[in-house]
Parts: structure tokens; sequence; C-alpha cells
């Protein structure tokens, strides 16, 4: 068996080498971290989807106007005198972006993101003024709590010039915070109580609306 003796030329290589690999380390860590910031801030830049606080007159060819709700109901884990239909503080926030044929789960940085915030146990009514497309209404997840949520790929549609309902969106989780918990989801009409919220101020936009409901996308591989 031979052996080689490290000679002194041998070393800046393997000093080179090892610096090399110092950067390779700090490069992947430092695009790591640019990638979670460029998440909190595409996350921080979100609007709100319901602008029904807003004046809104009935769109143009350039917009479309989209009215619809969520509700979020609790289930009580168990049964007796302690036992109670749901935490009406808790808060839940759903996660809705446009999508386009070649970016069909809306991850470009160009994407227009929304928004909304739902009380457990309440209906949310919501009215957004939208371009005219496609929205993924894509996950909801319990405020301030990771892995409380789930994925929802609720597709719905701004259409130019129209106001569109798109259906109340129900969403049955456990009142007990655990993962592996399941949940079910599904998209009703509900639209007298979501116009009778509305129509003191958009009167003129709930008697104009033609059903449109939001659809499941059931391609898996999206």
């Amino acid at each position: 068996m031979s052996s080689h003796l490290l000679t002194a030329g041998a070393q800046p290589e393997i000093v080179r080498r090892m610096r090399s690999c110092d950067h390779a380390t700090l490069r992947t860590r430092v695009l790591a971290l640019v990638l979670a910031s460029l998440a909190l801030s595409l996350a921080s830049c979100a609007s709100s989807l319901d602008m029904s606080h807003e004046r809104t007159a009935v769109p143009g060819p350039e917009w479309g106007i989209v009215i619809g709700s969520v509700l979020v109901r609790q289930e009580p884990t168990g049964a007796g005198p302690g036992t109670t239909a749901g935490d009406r503080s808790t808060i839940y926030e759903f996660d809705v972006v446009q999508i386009q044929p070649a970016d069909p789960n809306g991850e470009s940085p160009y994407a227009s993101r929304y928004h909304l915030e739902a009380v457990a146990g309440q209906e949310r009514p919501f009215l957004a003024r939208l371009r005219p497309g496609q929205y993924l209404m894509k996950n909801f997840h319990r405020s301030g709590i990771s892995g409380t949520g789930g994925d929802l790929s609720l597709v719905f549609e701004s259409q130019p010039g129209d106001v569109a309902y798109v259906g109340r969106v129900l969403v049955e989780v456990p009142q007990q915070v655990a993962s592996g918990k399941e949940y079910r989801f599904s998209v009703q009409d509900a639209h007298e109580t979501t116009f009778s919220q509305l129509a003191p101020q958009h009167g003129s936009l709930t008697q104009q609306a033609i059903t449109a409901p939001m659809r499941i996308r059931r391609d898996d591989r999206r």
C-alpha cells in the first residue's frame, strides 16, 4: 500500500476548496433567507377580499364584482356539560390568489393576492371588485397557529361587467386544535342571508347578481 506525503505545494489547493465550500454554504443560507423574506412580503402585500365598506358602482368591462361568504363551524369534540358549539373568539384566515393558465397555483410574484378573516361560528360575507379572470381560494388556517387548516382549491371567476354570486364556503373543523385532524368543506347557496347583510349599502349590486358558484379543482397534480 502506497502513501502520499502532503507537500507544501498542495496546501493552498486544500484551502481554496475549503473556502469554496464555505462560500457555497453561505450562498445557500442567503438564498433561503431571501426566499423566506419574499414569502413574507407577498403575504403582507395581500389585500382584503372584502371591499363592502367601500362605495362600489356597477362595474364596467374592465372589472367584475364577486359576492360570497365563508363560515367556519367548529364541531364539539365530546359530549358533556362543558361542551360548546365553538369558540366564537377564534379567527380563521382564507387565502385567495388570481391564477392564469401558465400559473395555475398563483405562485408568480406578480399575481394579485387577497385574504379574508372570519370568526368561527359567524358568517363572513364579502364583496370584491376584481379584475376579470379566475381566482383560487387556496387554503384556510387558524389565525396565528400554523398547521391548523388545510387546502380548499376552490376556483371562482370575476366576469367583466357582471356581478357574480359565488356561494358560501362552509368549513367544518374540530374544536380541538391538533395536527392530523380531519376537516370538511362545501359550497352552498346562501344568497338570501348574504344579500340581506350587504343590501343596505349595495342593494343595486345584489339585485343584479347572477349565480356562478365556486367549483372544486380536482386535479391533484396541481
